[in-house]
């Protein structure tokens, strides 16, 4: 070998010796970086962040009781406040103005076998509200379409339409699976 080869390989040596000597005291660094916050979390240093995630917390608390305030607001308009629910005559001409029931009279064993696999109702009560919160979820459901279209034409909440179709869906249920037949289901 020329001294010109043994030159180029010793450099190529020398280049690689200190790419690895750098990249492990990085790694070093890294690593303690790493050890270092195990250590302190839950530290003083670190109650800033604490009650920033707490202050995130109180703050979804209060949306999500919004949220259920909305929903009892929506839902007085739909439903007698009476057990079982029903619907009040706002509810019923809701549901057939939009073509609910007419839909629901094509969809109803897929909305049940939904309502038994996905929730599994044990109760009436679970049934009814399994079968609300079922169709909250189903804004997207092929079949739903038109319904959506109606309440965007007629200025209505395609959610609140559903959940009033829902006292349908619960209906249709109890009457497939008579062995719900008490508020306990036991």
């Amino acid at each position: 070998m020329t001294p010109e080869i043994w030159i180029s390989v010793g450099g190529v040596v020398i280049s690689a010796l200190t790419a690895f000597i750098v990249s492990s005291m990085k790694i070093g660094e890294y690593k303690n970086k790493v050890d270092t916050l195990e250590t302190t979390i839950g530290k003083d240093e670190h109650a800033g962040m604490r009650k920033t995630m707490g202050d995130c917390k109180t703050e979804v608390d209060k949306l999500l009781e919004f949220k259920t305030s909305a929903t009892k607001f929506i839902d007085s308009n739909i439903y007698k406040n009476n057990s079982p629910l029903d619907l009040t005559d706002f509810g019923k001409k809701l549901v057939k103005d939009s073509g609910f029931e007419t839909i629901f009279e094509t969809t109803k064993d897929d909305l049940a076998d939904k309502l038994l696999k996905e929730k599994n109702p044990k109760t009436k009560y679970d049934t009814q509200e399994m079968a609300r919160a079922l169709l909250d979820e189903l804004t997207e459901y092929p079949a739903f379409q038109p319904i959506k279209k109606y309440a965007f034409e007629h200025g209505n909440d395609v959610t609140q339409i559903l959940r009033a179709g829902a006292i349908l869906l619960r209906d249709y249920y109890l009457k497939k699976h008579p062995e719900i037949t008490d508020a306990t289901g036991y």
